[in-house]
């Protein structure tokens, strides 16, 4: 292969075709057009001499070849970026930066709504693009393809998270949440409550809640009545219903008068919520990205 041939926009069209595993959605990444990401897409096939993605099915999947350049390509445009891409220093002033940082929508509410009002007079040019928890979030973090990410400590304990650091950014603890009018409203909330009460549940796309867990493990019999993929929807759905619920307290304190809720002191152990922020080690020195996290780390303080 002659090197003068991949030039670095084919490698970027390269990275993107990695990633997303579909012509459509590369061009989407990178704001090209889908004729154009085609014709970088053969370039590259010729130049390497593999396939890359072949059909499969009504799919494309890639070629093993394309399989072993994820990782190096990866590298080299995470090089690229961070020597000689990004400036040497940072004036939240004046420069222009985005970064993608992935949360909960909980997360989003009680740390993240602080931190967009906090740097928001610092850094006019700063721009967040925030995306939700996925079953792709732990490998893409790995992967140095998200700024930063934000989840509980104990999903990433399991999770491939080799190569980044980490600071805790956020504790709570979870508690009981019923309407206003509801019974319960003013009582503490007894592990025999959640078994004559509706239960709303907490259940998160492809797993098991950590509180349900928890309930699990303690022998608390709770009636699912119904179940939200969003913590920030539980509440809201309390209001003239039996339902009792379990949230997080900080968001709870924060949105209970206009969900029109009241928070119950639970009578049983929950495992606390520690949540912690994830990013490549790579993005250590990165001036711009340490400024971002020396504000997350105030707005968490």
């Amino acid at each position: 292969m002659n090197l003068g041939q991949l030039d670095l926009n084919l490698l970027v069209v390269l990275d993107a075709l990695l990633r997303e595993q579909n012509v459509t959605r590369a061009a989407e990444r990178l704001h090209m057009s889908q004729p154009a990401t085609s014709t970088a897409l053969a370039r590259l096939r010729k130049v390497l001499g593999d396939p890359l993605l072949v059909k499969h099915g009504r799919y494309l999947q890639l070629t093993p070849r394309a399989e072993a350049l994820i990782a190096p390509v990866r590298e080299v445009l995470a090089t690229i970026e961070q020597t000689i891409v990004t400036p040497p220093g940072f004036d939240p002033a004046h420069d222009r930066r985005t970064f993608g940082v992935v949360a909960s929508d909980y997360v989003g509410v009680v740390l993240i709504r602080p931190l967009l009002a906090r740097i928001a007079g610092l850094a006019p040019n700063l721009r967040l693009e925030l995306g939700g928890l996925s079953a792709h979030t732990l490998p893409m973090a790995g992967r140095d393809e998200i700024d930063l990410v934000i989840l509980p400590e104990v999903l990433a304990q399991a999770g491939p998270l080799a190569g980044c650091s980490s600071a805790p950014v956020l504790r709570d603890r979870y508690v009981g949440a019923v309407w206003s009018q509801h019974p319960l409203a003013g009582q503490p909330l007894a592990p025999a409550a959640l078994a004559e009460y509706p239960y709303l549940a907490f259940a998160p796309a492809g797993g098991c809640s950590l509180m349900d867990e928890d309930l699990d493990r303690a022998g608390i019999t709770t009636r699912v009545e119904a179940t939200s993929v969003n913590f920030i929807a539980l509440p809201f759905l309390l209001a003239g219903t039996d339902l009792v619920t379990i949230i997080p307290e900080r968001l709870g304190r924060q949105i209970a008068p206009a969900a029109d809720i009241t928070l119950l002191e639970p009578e049983f152990a929950l495992r606390p919520v520690r949540e912690s922020a994830f990013w490549h080690s790579r993005r250590d020195a990165d001036p711009g990205h340490r400024w971002l996290r020396e504000q997350l780390l105030g707005v968490a303080g």
